[in-house]
């Protein structure tokens, strides 16, 4: 259910939040419903609900807002593994609010693995998610237990390119990953790298005809960007991750 958009100012407010690139990126009237979501979260450990989206994806565009913390994109994927919706296409932003956490705003296109063709899920199915999600926040339920099992091996035949590309101000580096889709894949891309000790600042997924290229703009904990002497050991527990039985 898309929520009722907050007043102009507030809207812009919350654009104002985001980081530069963002308003450009979707429609006035998509922007009113990542804000009202975000807005009316009020306390709440996490929201989700739909977003007007004309991307053109056929796929179900959703909205979720939650406190930023290291990890969150795995535990995101992880309620999403759960409540079997495939990632057809992310894109994750956080937004600076003065005096308070850090607040992600990240968005999801995504397909019912149950075989319902849909674009837009029903309210049920919402709160079904956001339910899940909130008992991951919280540590009721463990990703660990959630990606065991919903590990599905990659289909052959078997492709991964990982590769660093730098920044041009050098603040972060961008992780690519290119692969064969398959279920629980940005779950176990997101959780190698919150193992690995490292924050994702900004992702953008992207699935066509069952190939795979992810962005992962990382940098450490600290804000430090990302030294050359830690990407080999992040493209190996990544590689290790698209397929853990190549890599054993």
């Amino acid at each position: 259910m898309l929520q009722p958009a907050p007043p102009s100012d507030s809207i812009r407010d919350f654009v104002a939040s985001m980081p530069r690139g963002y308003r450009h990126r979707f429609s006035e009237r998509g922007i009113g419903d990542h804000a009202a979501l975000a807005l009316g979260r009020q306390g709440a450990t996490a929201r989700v609900g739909c977003f007007h989206s004309r991307r053109g994806l056929s796929a179900a565009a959703l909205c979720i807002v939650a406190d930023d913390r290291p990890g969150l994109l795995a535990i995101i994927s992880a309620a999403l593994v759960m409540e079997a919706l495939d990632v057809v296409h992310a894109e994750a932003y956080t937004r600076h609010r003065i005096g308070e956490n850090w607040e992600a705003v990240d968005v999801f296109w995504v397909r019912d693995l149950h075989g319902v063709h849909a674009e837009e899920l029903t309210d049920a199915r919402l709160r079904s998610l956001e339910e899940t999600l909130t008992r991951l926040l919280l540590g009721e339920t463990a990703v660990a237990d959630v990606q065991a099992v919903g590990h599905h091996r990659a289909p052959a035949p078997y492709e991964a390119n990982v590769r660093f590309v730098e920044t041009g101000d050098g603040a972060l580096s961008t992780l690519e990953v290119e692969t064969v889709d398959r279920t629980g894949l940005l779950l176990a891309l997101a959780q190698a790298l919150f193992e690995q000790k490292v924050q994702i600042v900004r992702s953008e997924v992207h699935t066509t005809h069952e190939k795979v290229r992810d962005r992962f703009e990382i940098q450490e904990l600290d804000g430090r960007p990302i030294g050359a002497d830690r990407r080999l050991a992040i493209q190996v527990a990544v590689l290790a991750a698209i397929d853990p039985a190549r890599a054993s």
